[in-house]
């Protein structure tokens, strides 16, 4: 009985092959992109689930709270860790982590120089030895228990590699760390699977941070956080999270009493951690925003299925009948016509594997971020694309293999059938609304945010962003200032080279921040907001052309002894006016009082995700890592070209890597820009899954209405009112589509929009093009087999049966 089912279902799929060929491509490019989506999301909801004790490690947190609202970082202070285990020494796997961005280290030669190595694709860190007793490692060669001793590494096999050309007979080879710290490798661990946080590739002791980064950890007071310090614990019977909880206020109070119920250190799950937005991971609205969108892409398909089929029942009327007065039982016409569903969605299913395949390809060399992802086959997988195709079975299946199982052998017979009871609104018209529905939707979205990406661009950010360059210098304890002011000398004598100018972090809106509570001039108490800092030199106020609308600029010195601040500042300060400010001092804890000499025009220090902080600036020469150079030639490549001599001229252990700060601003934007091209193609998928199935609607019709159309020639129609014959039932299911999508479409990007301070508002010319674009593809789908019955001639229409 199956293989006859087969076979029937065969010959029908090539009796109507033009309709099948629609169906196994709308359905397999749906399945397809879902399986992509899938991909993604489950790669990230699987991050660093290889370790055994993921659900049982915490990692701490900071959170800051003011009468401005709530701020919270992965970061902790430096001397954290030891004093959770001095005060609870039951907790016997505490591990702090200091991650240390792109590390430079130096390959000893037995002559020469040596080999430099900068690792720009994963991060390494300082770790303590309890690390290790918390996540797990693979081990090559050696391990890690030596990295309580000073001045040792443990390195991936990937960064044995490039050091070396092997991973064999690494163990006991020496590095120099920012090209100055000796460490010997005691360590080789394999390369990470993708789906990981913790990519370092190298890793140092936790007692030589002290060498590479000065006086860190022990000597950083309390109430000073970083970003990029972590501190995991594993918790125990002994010592449990409830009593964490319980306990932190004390814990505060005790380390950092100035910030007693300001200042709040709650330990997370681990595993939650990558999906937690509010601790800058992964958005899960924006995952299941996309899983949403694969499973619009299936239905889509699956609809164009389900309107095609219930066309064809009428084609197959008589069919049915024979069966059933042969003694065919309704059950049986069921499952033969659910078979051929199948035959199709299996057939479509093997497309769609060959476009995930081609798709994470694509993926993988032009996505970024969040959306770069990698895949990995596991059960789990094969059971996911089970249920996808049989879901896919049933959704396209069911309906039409009711409708044609249903039909009277006598009414079918006598070819007297139709789908859609008189008078009622069929469920293919609903369907096509919906297709169009989805199509608009995805357009109206990529519309928005195409259009958010441009407003971010070409905003004025009230600074100089065009023909700056950044550099940065090497890391260490103390710069240089003999170096720094040799390459200013050399920099600034080169012909397209205008100013240069040293500053603590990158340009503004580089993501770097860094904020701190302090005092106003003679008030008691602390100020209820915590402003930004940053060090920068006399020169950048006129590299990046800030302007000045009171007082005057920093004067140049090597230590901190004045600031300007923007007009914001002055604003939470309570002064009406910016020269109220001038001649007051700013009192921070580690520096001496901060004379008020400028205040500044408010710029966007930071992306325009958030609004406008406030800010003060002042000069601290040992805290400069960035030289920003304003160019003067249009010649870029040139005058990099001569950068580049002098920059290695002074720094020849280090690595020259200039960038662009309109370059930099765009990266900012990475995330929304890799969202607009994936909507965009999805818009794309979709439109042509509904064109496709249109077109096999508008052949159905024609079919039906051939003599209809030879009989309304020959009594004088013209070409055009044939063409709106068929075209004006489907303008009337957009115009439907289109009041579901523009309300629902609103909702959902004014949701997205909230995400940014600055914004675009959405006009009526966003929904006009999404209705615009799928009148368009809708008509010229309908136009091209509705124009060849239009032009046929009528005599042979008339004498075809």
């Amino acid at each position: 009985m199956l293989l006859n089912y087969l076979k029937i279902a065969w010959r029908n799929v090539q009796k109507n092959w033009s309709y099948a060929l629609i169906n196994v491509t709308g359905l397999g490019l749906g399945i397809g992109c879902a399986l992509l989506i899938f991909a993604l999301v489950r790669y990230h909801y699987q991050t660093d689930q290889h370790h055994h004790k993921y659900d049982q490690i915490y990692q701490f947190a900071s959170r800051f709270t003011s009468a401005e609202g709530e701020f919270r970082t992965r970061g902790i202070p430096y001397p954290f860790g030891q004093a959770l285990r001095t005060d609870h020494p039951e907790l016997n796997h505490v591990a702090m982590l200091e991650e240390w961005g792109e590390p430079l280290v130096i390959v000893p030669a037995k002559i020469g120089t040596g080999k430099k190595i900068k690792d720009k694709e994963q991060s390494g860190a300082f770790v303590e030895p309890a690390y290790f007793q918390l996540f797990d490692y693979q081990w090559l060669a050696g391990g890690p228990e030596a990295l309580n001793q000073p001045n040792t590494v443990v390195i991936s096999a990937r960064m044995a590699r490039k050091c070396f050309g092997r991973t064999a007979n690494v163990v006991g080879q020496n590095l120099l760390l920012d090209a100055r710290v000796p460490a010997r490798i005691v360590g080789v661990f394999a390369d990470y699977q993708d789906n990981t946080d913790l990519a370092y590739s190298i890793m140092a002791s936790w007692t030589t941070l002290k060498d590479t980064r000065g006086a860190r950890p022990e000597s950083e007071p309390f109430d000073n956080t970083n970003s990029s310090t972590h501190c995991y614990a594993l918790f125990n019977d002994r010592f449990t999270l409830a009593d964490w909880n319980r306990q932190q206020v004390s814990f505060v109070k005790k380390h950092n009493p100035k910030n007693v119920n300001k200042t709040f250190y709650p330990a997370e799950p681990f595993s939650s951690m990558h999906l937690s937005e509010e601790y800058g991971g992964v958005s899960r609205n924006l995952l299941l925003s996309l899983l949403a969108i694969g499973f619009l892409l299936v239905g889509t398909a699956s609809i164009n299925f389900v309107n095609l089929a219930t066309a064809q029942a009428l084609k197959r009327a008589r069919e049915v009948g024979v069966r059933k007065v042969m003694g065919s039982t309704r059950s049986q016409l069921f499952w033969q016509f659910m078979g051929e569903t199948a035959l199709i969605v299996v057939a479509a299913t093997i497309l769609a594997m060959g476009i995930f395949d081609v798709g994470q390809a694509l993926a993988d060399k032009y996505l970024t971020g969040i959306f770069r992802f990698r895949f990995y086959f596991s059960p789990a997988v094969l059971l996911w694309l089970s249920l996808l195709v049989m879901g896919v079975i049933l959704l396209s299946g069911l309906y039409p293999a009711f409708i044609m199982a249903g039909f009277r052998p006598v009414t079918a017979l006598a070819s007297r059938l139709t789908t859609q009871p008189s008078g009622s609104f069929s469920v293919r018209s609903g369907l096509v609304i919906a297709q169009f529905a989805i199509s608009q939707i995805l357009i109206i979205g990529l519309a928005v945010v195409a259009n958010q990406l441009e407003y971010m661009q070409d905003k004025e950010l009230g600074f100089r962003k065009k023909a700056v360059v950044t550099v940065a210098l090497p890391s260490v304890p103390s710069q240089d200032k003999s170096k720094m002011a040799t390459f200013r000398n050399l920099a600034t004598t080169l012909p397209g080279v205008d100013q240069v100018s040293y500053s603590m972090g990158g340009p503004p809106q580089s993501g770097w921040t860094s904020q701190t509570t302090i005092r106003f001039d003679t008030r008691q108490n602390e100020e209820s907001f915590s402003p930004q800092q940053a060090w920068i030199d006399a020169d950048y106020v006129d590299v990046y052309k800030l302007k000045l609308i009171a007082g005057r600029n920093l004067q140049p010195s090597d230590t901190a002894r004045e600031a300007v601040v923007n007009e914001t500042f002055v604003k939470r300060l309570g002064l009406t006016r910016p020269t109220d400010a001038l001649g007051k001092f700013i009192h921070k804890q580690s520096l001496a009082p901060l004379e008020i000499v400028g205040v500044l025009n408010d710029y966007n220090q930071s992306n325009l995700r958030v609004g406008i902080e406030p800010l003060f600036l002042t000069t601290i020469a040992t805290g400069y890592y960035f030289a920003n150079i304003s160019l003067s030639s249009a010649n870029y490549q040139q005058t990099l070209a001569q950068l580049e001599k002098a920059y290695n001229e002074v720094y020849s252990d280090s690595f020259f890597e200039p960038q662009f700060v309109d370059e930099q601003i765009r990266q900012n934007y990475q995330q929304e820009r890799t969202m607009s091209m994936l909507i965009n193609f999805f818009a794309g998928v979709s439109l042509l899954i509904g064109s496709m199935g249109l077109y096999g609607l508008v052949l159905f019709m024609v079919g039906q209405k051939r003599k209809e159309i030879g009989i309304r020639k020959v009594l004088g129609a013209s070409v055009q009112s044939l063409l709106w014959l068929f075209n004006r039932e489907f303008a009337r299911l957009i115009l439907i589509a289109f009041a579901i999508a523009a309300p629902l479409s609103w909702w959902v990007m004014t949701g997205w929009l909230a995400n940014f301070q600055y914004k675009i508002t959405i006009g009526p010319a966003v929904f006009l093009l999404s209705l615009l674009a799928t009148v368009l593809a809708a008509a010229l789908t309908v136009s091209f087999q509705s124009v060849k019955a239009a032009l046929m001639n009528p005599v042979k229409s008339l004498r075809t049966e």
